[in-house]
């Protein structure tokens, strides 16, 4: 009995404490009044907006086979693409283990190149069936879509790429 007592006291006395802290270091906070903004644009004059939407939506579709050369992805003149999602489906072959990849080769002008590289996982366990679907950002001048591999030399793999993204202007 004396330890619940005791323990009651205990919280009591730490409940109070709180209470006194909290309302012993309150302040009470305004907001500072700004002057409005207004907005005047005319049609001489509109706000600078750019739509991501249709107008600048690109896709593209390439068939990637094993030993073949890398492929260009046409990007219009003095448009940068930014690659938003990547897909691959297809098959590989060969008499070992191999992990078919695809690269993506890319440069900006006057900047630097990157290579990302995908790996399609099987479909199912122990199938040569592949496929990979996921998010990526690359940003792209120029683009190339290859193929390669590691592990066993394969004897052939055939992967279809899909791209999707959308075109800004070089700055």
């Amino acid at each position: 009995m004396k330890r619940l007592g005791r323990i009651s006291v205990m919280t009591l006395s730490i409940i109070g404490l709180s209470l006194i802290l909290g309302i012993a270091t309150s302040h009470s906070v305004r907001a500072a009044v700004s002057a409005l903004v207004t907005v005047t644009n005319t049609p001489a004059n509109p706000v600078p907006i750019q739509s991501v939407d249709d107008k600048n939506a690109f896709q593209v579709q390439y068939l990637v086979a094993f030993a073949e050369d890398p492929q260009q992805v046409a990007i219009p003149t003095g448009q940068r693409l930014v690659v938003d999602f990547v897909t691959v489906n297809g098959d590989s072959f060969g008499p070992g283990p191999t992990q078919p990849v695809i690269v993506l080769s890319s440069s900006l002008t006057g900047g630097g190149s990157a290579s990302y590289y995908l790996s399609p996982v099987p479909t199912v366990s122990g199938l040569s069936q592949l496929s990979l679907a996921q998010p990526v950002k690359v940003y792209a001048d120029t683009l190339f879509v290859e193929g390669g591999y590691a592990g066993a030399t394969p004897t052939g793999f055939t992967l279809g790429v899909s791209i999707s993204g959308h075109l800004v202007p070089i700055p």
